[in-house]
């Protein structure tokens, strides 16, 4: 199966705007551009989308068809169906059918949506398996995701290390953050969509915000899936536009390795408001501090660090700091510090 952990995917609107924009999703480290793909299929529109996949191909970069398995048959069926569900045989078959035309056409990434529509939780991973099964004896390196959005299958998946999912996708309101660690020790890769990082956003700090939530998404082990819907690349900050302080986002994360296979360690647990925590890899750690809230914290890094002069700033979202004993951290702010 492929390793996803270094995967960058990035969801467009429309095939128009990727095409027009594809020099600006390589500059920003994006590997793979994700699409919704229409209810209403036909051979025009499905020429369309194999075409920019060879585009994308080309220049290196991969297309994720983000599709409703379940609105999808019903289209391909019509009425030839009474009752379209995943436990009709018929339905099975000809949603199945359909991802191995797409697979040998040369699509390699699927997400799943609306999942909870598909099938009942007593036969979810049976499913899953049955589908990713299906569409990996052509292509074995075919990449798969779906968003689990109940808890209880969610740390199942987690805890026991199986799922046939490449990667599987979290609302961050669905986890707490203290079991972030134990999920990192032995849970399939999973991506994070933050919605909820910050429940006290201010207009007044959008771009703090906003920067601070992606920056929480790239420095968390798995792969990045961003929406262009969460985000104004033109939006400006204290020093970078918004577009700028991801690509140095996405540079940093790939030249430090604690940022895509480090440990878990959270630290300042005690303030709600105060997120912070160290990835660590081998001789390398990665110290991310985030004040949450619209207040100003003095935090006292002497007494979690003995090292902390030894830490180095990668990025902030208000600009450069130094480290110091006792640490001023200001509204939504986020500082990603590196001692190697």
């Amino acid at each position: 199966m492929t390793d996803t952990s270094d995967l960058f995917i990035y969801k467009e609107n429309s095939i128009e705007e990727i095409r027009a924009n594809i020099p600006f999703y390589k500059k920003l480290g994006i590997n793979f551009l994700a699409i919704d793909m229409g209810e209403a299929i036909n051979d025009l529109y499905l020429r369309e989308v194999f075409s920019l996949n060879e585009s994308l191909n080309k220049e290196g970069l991969g297309l994720m068809l983000r599709l409703d398995l379940l609105k999808l048959t019903q289209n391909l069926l019509d009425s030839k169906v009474d009752k379209i569900t995943w436990k009709n045989t018929k339905v099975k078959r000809a949603g199945i059918s359909f991802l191995n035309f797409l697979v040998k056409r040369g699509i390699s990434a699927f997400d799943f949506v609306n999942l909870s529509s598909l099938v009942d939780d007593e036969f979810i991973l049976d499913d899953i398996r049955e589908i990713n099964k299906n569409v990996r004896h052509l292509n074995e390196d075919v990449i798969t995701t779906g968003l689990i959005d109940r808890t209880k299958i969610f740390k199942y998946l987690t805890s026991t290390g199986r799922t046939d999912f490449s990667f599987v996708q979290a609302r961050i309101d669905y986890l707490k953050i203290e079991d972030l660690n134990s999920f990192y020790e032995i849970s399939p890769i999973f991506a994070n969509t933050w919605d909820n990082f910050s429940n006290k956003f201010s207009k007044n700090f959008a771009y703090f915000s906003i920067s601070q939530k992606i920056s929480n998404i790239l420095a968390l082990k798995g792969p990045v899936y961003l929406e262009s819907d969460d985000i104004d690349f033109e939006m400006e900050g204290p020093l970078y536009k918004l577009t700028s302080y991801i690509e140095n986002l996405s540079r940093i994360r790939e030249e430090n390795k604690s940022l895509r296979q480090g440990d878990f360690l959270e630290i300042f647990k005690k303030d709600k408001d105060i997120f912070s925590y160290i990835r660590k890899y081998k001789n390398e750690k990665t110290l991310i501090i985030n004040n949450l809230s619209q207040k100003e914290f003095l935090l006292p890094i002497s007494m979690y660090l003995a090292d902390y002069s030894s830490y180095k700033l990668l990025l902030g979202n208000y600009g450069q700091r130094s480290m110091v004993a006792n640490l001023l951290v200001r509204p939504f702010e986020t500082l990603i510090f590196i001692k190697k």
